[in-house]
């Protein structure tokens, strides 16, 4: 049968590799449920695209079954330099912000597709088309969808995940795997918010500030950062708290310590405290605090803790909650107000250098639907180019063959 190419699911992974395979002058058709393509990635942050990150490693990915090595190679197949190198050869340029973040100039998502656009000019789109059933023949796979069958020798399946159902994130790539019998790690929202039920949060709603947040499993630290935290209705959120959920999954009794006044030593604020109560003292502890925290967080804090500022005893007792706030029992919030998704197809089903599954030849997994969650700053965009770089390659050479 003459070579036919299936990507199903023109997110990011299944554009990437639509581009990447287009020079094959073989028929290639990227089916999609969306009205557009890459409707996600038109949100990534926030309209501005953060597209990749200069500093890609290992430890900022969480997977149960891949492992660091695999997840190295994979990186360094196609790495920030060489997607640097691809966009520049096209017309599109970057530049590098805090943490290694990196953004097209223009700050414009719209900007990327627009690039990428005419990179799809030989591509079927079949937009408003959901496959509904895969099958595999003789030579083929056999896809079914509303409005019609087709038959394909290579399928990509790059169908996303749960998270962001609104932009159009769905389950239904996962069941079409499950179809297949394809081992899937359960799934659950990552880089969410948390859902804290305690009285130390009420009535702190909208409350931002910088905060060292650690995420403790058993007594033993298992995240750890400085960021932002903002306190919720519902509990906490923020960018370091957005981060700390990609490790919540899988811990057990899992705790939240924060420390409301990370810029400051114990024994400085000590001193700090000290003086303040021996020039003022007639000012409470609500007064002396607002001075370093929100009014409100400081008042907050002050009743339901029932912190004191009166001597050495009262000041140390004070700085343990400030520096030691814990929260308990945290959960993460739904695939609604996920980022991305964690868990998803196992790293054993497939061959992680072409992405091809063990089972089935000439069948590929790439970009979300894999048990591989990144941290944010552009590590999901990073896997999904690269995922898609070297499953586009393996098909080639296997074409070439």
């Amino acid at each position: 049968m003459t070579p036919k190419i299936a990507i199903i699911g023109a997110g990011a992974s299944g554009i990437f590799s639509a581009i990447q395979l287009a020079p094959l002058k073989i028929p290639i058709y990227l089916f999609d449920k969306n009205k557009i393509i890459g409707k996600k990635l038109l949100a990534t942050g926030n309209g501005h695209c953060n597209i990749h990150n200069q500093s890609l490693s290992p430890s900022c990915y969480q997977s149960s079954s891949f492992s660091p090595k695999e997840i190295h190679t994979i990186l360094k197949n196609f790495d920030f330099n060489a997607f640097k190198r691809f966009c520049e050869k096209i017309g599109l340029f970057l530049e590098i912000k805090e943490n290694g973040k990196a953004y097209p100039i223009s700050s414009s998502a719209k900007s990327v597709l627009e690039i990428f656009m005419p990179l799809l000019e030989s591509v079927t789109l079949k937009l408003e088309e959901e496959i509904l059933s895969i099958s595999q023949t003789a030579d083929a796979y056999c896809l079914q969808s509303p409005k019609d069958t087709y038959t394909f020798t290579h399928v990509i399946l790059a169908c996303g995940s749960e998270a962001m159902p609104k932009l159009g994130g769905s389950d239904k790539g996962l069941k079409l795997v499950k179809s297949l019998n394809l081992e899937i790690l359960p799934t659950y929202p990552s880089l969410v918010p948390l859902k804290i039920n305690s009285p130390k949060l009420q009535n702190l709603s909208g409350i931002k500030l910088k905060a060292n947040i650690t995420l403790m499993e058993a007594n033993k630290s298992i995240y750890q950062t400085y960021d932002d935290l903002l306190f919720t209705s519902y509990g906490i959120s923020g960018f370091g708290i957005l981060d700390a959920s990609s490790y919540l999954y899988q811990a057990k009794n899992p705790k939240i310590l924060l420390d409301l006044l990370p810029t400051f030593s114990a024994k400085s604020l000590e001193n700090i405290f000290l003086n303040l109560i021996k020039s003022y003292p007639n000012k409470n502890a609500t007064e002396i605090l607002s001075g370093l925290l929100h009014p409100k967080l400081a008042l907050h804090l002050v009743k339901n803790l029932k912190l004191q500022l009166t001597n050495t005893k009262t000041i140390k007792q004070t700085l343990y909650e400030l520096k030691n706030l814990t929260l308990d029992s945290p959960s993460l919030y739904g695939f609604d107000s996920a980022e991305v998704s964690g868990g998803g197809v196992s790293a054993r089903e497939i061959n992680t250098t072409s992405f091809e599954c063990q089972k089935f030849k000439n069948l590929y997994i790439i970009g979300e639907m894999l048990d591989i969650v990144g941290n944010r700053g552009g590590y999901n965009l990073a896997f999904a180019w690269a995922s898609a770089w070297n499953c586009a390659k393996a098909i080639q050479s296997t074409l070439k063959a």
